[in-house]
């Protein structure tokens, strides 16, 4: 396909498009055409680095290796496994999580926790959590969480949540807990969804009163977003029954960078001061970048409630190291890899995150740890990039749960691999004809279809 054609079709895309929905924006079509035409020569590329290890070393004893964790997946690039340990004092502590599929549609069957007993070296089983049903779409209709009664080596009942859609999209969910005593389920509390515009802008919260038997207010969570759909603010509040009136509890405010409208500026945290009626400040993240996208630093400071300012020195400042010969797209990172700020550091293969801890007494930054990443190399059979497979797309698009791969039944080996808005790798699965977008922010996507036969790339909408 010649770039005039590529720009034909993502306007005529965007002009079918905007007839559905008005939200979407003529600057994501036409950024999303200039980010196809720079990326169209990386589908030749068959390495592929895979975070397997993240090891924390503590700077103030010698670099001793004080926790690691390690990652494992299955044939399909599913996350399996996630361990974590910590060594401190002698003593070692550990939690292990793992994921079960169906072997068939691989949506999840069962997500299992472990803790790690230290005398006897093993792990014991503490927690795990069921996904017992889902409707013909691929959406999870029900979650059970039970814990172990080591005592009596029975799985006992904790918890239950159902969950309701609206042509896939939720829009609430009820709890319910286990009563031993009658050995049934009992309401515990139920979410309600309000979107706007496709986004989630509130999540309303009801527990069960079991005295009036009927749900009463308990909380509610705010979500406002740029023109970008980027969240810029998150405020949680709760009900006051002595008051019956809605009290502010804290709130996140984000920015963005003016020029990409994508990297994160700054995250801060605050809280309500209920004697006072007024916002402190609680910590602020501020981010920098350098000339090749990466976040160079990641500085935290403190509210000085005293002076009512932040303060002027960092309480600690996370600097990444790079190889930036290697990009987001090569790059396959751990889809339960939570830190907030992590996410952000990986436009290149990230390889050390240093970090160092304000000194008062001296007034530096001190070293305080490393976060070492260890990559294993995966190699992709080589494709022909300049064949394009055009039986092969995507369906439904716009989706809200799950899409579709069609046209793949004379491939021999494929992938599919999803990019953020920034280029940046989401996820990849390997010969699947099904992939659950659910988790996915509403907004465009790349994807590409990978294969020894040729490639296939396109948009993907997210409702």
């Amino acid at each position: 396909m010649s770039s005039l054609q590529i720009l034909i079709y993502f306007y005529l895309k965007l002009f079918i498009y905007k007839q559905k929905n008005e939200i979407m924006k003529t600057r994501t079509f036409i950024y999303l055409a200039i980010l196809m035409l720079s990326t169209m020569q990386i589908v030749a590329q068959t390495n592929y680095f895979r975070l397997d290890t993240v090891l924390r070393k503590d700077l103030t004893n010698s670099g001793a290796i004080v926790g690691r964790q390690s990652f494992d997946y299955n044939t399909s690039g599913l996350q399996t496994q996630k361990i974590s340990y910590s060594y401190a004092g002698g003593n070692t502590y550990g939690s292990k999580k793992e994921w079960i599929y169906d072997s068939s549609t691989e949506y999840i069957n069962e997500v299992d926790y472990f803790n790690y007993d230290s005398g006897n070296s093993t792990w014991t089983m503490g927690f795990k959590e069921e996904y017992t049903q889902y409707d013909a779409d691929g959406n999870l209709l029900e979650k059970i969480s039970s814990y172990y009664d080591s005592n009596n080596s029975v799985w006992v009942f904790s918890q239950k949540i159902q969950y309701f859609y609206t042509t896939s999209i939720i829009d609430s969910l009820k709890r319910f807990y286990f009563d031993a005593t009658s050995s049934s389920w009992k309401n515990q509390s139920k979410d309600l969804y309000t979107y706007t515009s496709g986004v989630l802008t509130l999540k309303y919260t009801k527990q069960w009163d079991a005295v009036n038997n009927q749900y009463i207010e308990s909380s509610k969570e705010h979500y406002t977003y740029n023109a970008n759909n980027l969240l810029t603010e998150y405020r949680y509040e709760y009900y006051d029954t002595n008051t019956s009136s809605w009290i502010d509890a804290s709130k996140t405010i984000r920015t963005y960078d003016a020029t990409s409208s994508q990297n994160l500026l700054t995250k801060e945290e605050y809280y309500w001061d209920i004697n006072i009626n007024v916002w402190k400040g609680n910590s602020k993240d501020v981010f920098t970048y350098d000339s090749n996208g990466n976040v160079d630093s990641v500085e935290t400071f403190m509210f000085d409630n005293g002076n009512n300012t932040w303060n002027s020195f960092a309480s600690n400042i996370n600097t990444g190291i790079y190889d930036n010969q290697i990009d987001r797209n090569s790059l396959i990172i751990p889809e339960d890899y939570t830190y907030y700020f992590y996410d952000n550091f990986f436009n290149h293969k990230l390889d050390t995150l240093h970090t160092t801890t304000y000194n008062s007494s001296t007034n530096t930054q001190d070293p305080y740890q490393d976060l070492e990443f260890i990559y294993s190399q995966i190699t992709i059979v080589g494709v022909s990039e300049d064949i394009e497979l055009n039986e092969v797309g995507i369906y439904p698009n716009p989706v809200n749960s799950f899409v579709n791969i069609k046209g793949t039944e004379n491939l021999s080996d494929y992938k599919i691999i999803i990019y953020d808005m920034q280029g940046r790798q989401i996820f990849h699965r390997s010969n699947q004809s099904k992939i659950n977008v659910q988790l996915l922010s509403s907004g465009s996507y790349m994807y590409k279809i990978i294969a020894e036969e040729g490639v296939k790339t396109g948009v993907l909408l997210k409702n």
